[in-house]
């Protein structure tokens, strides 16, 4: 079974070859959310009939050259077009959303993910009800100074008399 594909049309620049962005979701287990990767797959358009914005499906074959081992498979979904009233032409380069705008940066992703759990929360009806109150702050005491049971002289004599120190 080859590996099939839906994705998004992002640019038709090059002869017989199409950029297709796939969506998938990922569980991120951090955040226990799903989150939307993308990944951007070059595939071989023999009849070169897809435009941006068309969704197609795209469908593993031999590589082709050194970033394009898919193919395109069907169009399921052409780009919508728009036809000018006043001149006639259509447009068919229209797409729903622009994909080739450069993705946010990964502090602007966890940024956004956090905001939306602040948004998210909602305390706990057993915090709520818990009773909380406060001590108010005590400075630490000061520890006492060492007791000292050491006499000079009596030492003083012992060791002049034996050369040691007596215990």
């Amino acid at each position: 079974m080859r590996h099939n594909f839906i994705g998004i049309v992002i640019s038709t620049a090059m002869d017989k070859t199409v950029r297709v962005q796939v969506a998938k979701r990922v569980m991120v287990h951090r955040f226990q959310k799903e989150v939307l990767r993308h990944k951007v797959y070059m595939a071989h358009d023999e009849m070169e009939n897809c435009n941006n914005g068309d969704v197609v499906r795209i469908e593993h074959c031999r590589k082709l050259s050194r970033h394009k081992s898919f193919a395109i498979a069907e169009v399921i979904k052409p780009a919508r077009s728009w036809t000018d009233p006043e001149t006639g032409i259509a447009a068919r380069h229209i797409a729903a959303r622009s994909f080739s705008v450069a993705t946010a940066t990964k502090k602007d992703i966890l940024q956004d993910m956090y905001l939306r759990e602040i948004r998210n929360y909602k305390p706990d009806a057993k915090a709520a009800q818990a009773d909380v109150t406060t001590k108010e702050f005590a400075a630490p005491k000061v520890p006492a100074p060492p007791q000292n049971d050491i006499n000079l002289e009596s030492d003083m004599k012992t060791y002049e008399q034996t050369g040691t120190l007596g215990q």
